[in-house]
């Protein structure tokens, strides 16, 4: 359930590089996408959930900024195996995503989950206040950053502009990542062109990339996760696979709307 929003986490630091987003292209206000999700149970594949994510324009101290929300939730009828109901808000400059505020308000089964963060770029710090049902106890702190880093929801949109056309197969893009209240150093690793058929039988011409998962109590860690983006100016994630813990995930894009180039056009309309 959770794989299309954590494809960015990590097992293992790398190095202290990154990369600034120069300037959005990818997305604009109004974008909306949805997305089926899919568990291996045993040897059938079940609809486990679905997941959403939006953008619209906000206003946030100041800046012309976007309001990234994602929403995720198990089916009602699968509620009684595992409820998951994740709702992520992020607020982001419009020209060049720099994160503002983010939060996230989770529940999975007896987990809950509850954090924000303000960034403050001209002390570059983070203020966070940090909470989970395990710890029973909110922590806030400050947390030193640098304009190259980003919260779970708008990495998403970070990686939807990397121009991979200037990497070769099988290197390593790193940046930055705070989760509950930690920054973490990632890569992903670009894997390359391919075409891609969807469970509709649409073939579509994708780039695609792995990623560090972080271990802990969904992944056993290790670059267990593989996404399919459209290779056009879009970029929408067509696909996410992941090998968790008991079976995998798989997510695929059920519908879109306001995409800022167009409809995704299949090579089998």
């Amino acid at each position: 359930m959770k794989s299309i929003l954590l494809f960015y986490f990590l097992v293992i630091p790398f190095t202290s590089w990154t990369q600034c987003l120069e300037q959005n292209t990818a997305y604009q206000a109004g974008e909306e996408i949805w997305y089926d999700v899919k568990y291996n149970w045993g040897v059938i594949w079940v609809d486990a959930g679905e997941v959403m994510f939006a953008v619209e324009d906000a206003k946030w101290e100041g800046y012309d900024a976007h309001w990234f929300k994602g929403y995720g939730r198990s089916m009602p009828k699968w509620d009684w195996v595992y409820k998951v109901r994740d709702t992520f808000d992020a607020i982001g400059t419009q020209e060049q995503l720099k994160p503002l505020y983010f939060h996230r308000n989770t529940s999975e089964g007896s987990y809950k989950v509850n954090n924000k963060y303000w960034f403050d770029k001209e002390n570059e710090t983070i203020k966070a206040e940090v909470y989970n049902s395990d710890d029973e106890e909110k922590i806030k702190k400050n947390v030193a950053f640098d304009d190259c880093i980003w919260d779970v929801l708008s990495a998403i949109y970070y990686a939807r502009n990397l121009d991979f056309t200037s990497y070769s197969s099988e290197e390593k893009i790193p940046f930055n990542l705070i989760v509950d209240g930690k920054v973490h150093n990632l890569y992903v690793r670009y894997l390359g062109k391919e075409k891609l058929e969807m469970p509709d039988e649409k073939v579509y011409n994708t780039i695609k990339f792995s990623a560090l998962l972080v271990e802990g109590t969904i992944f056993d860690g290790g670059e267990d996760m593989t996404v399919w983006v459209t290779d056009d100016k879009n970029k929408i994630p067509l696909k996410v696979q992941a090998k968790i813990q008991v079976g995998w995930v798989k997510a695929f894009l059920k519908s879109t709307k306001g995409l800022k180039y167009g409809a995704i056009t299949p090579l089998n309309p």
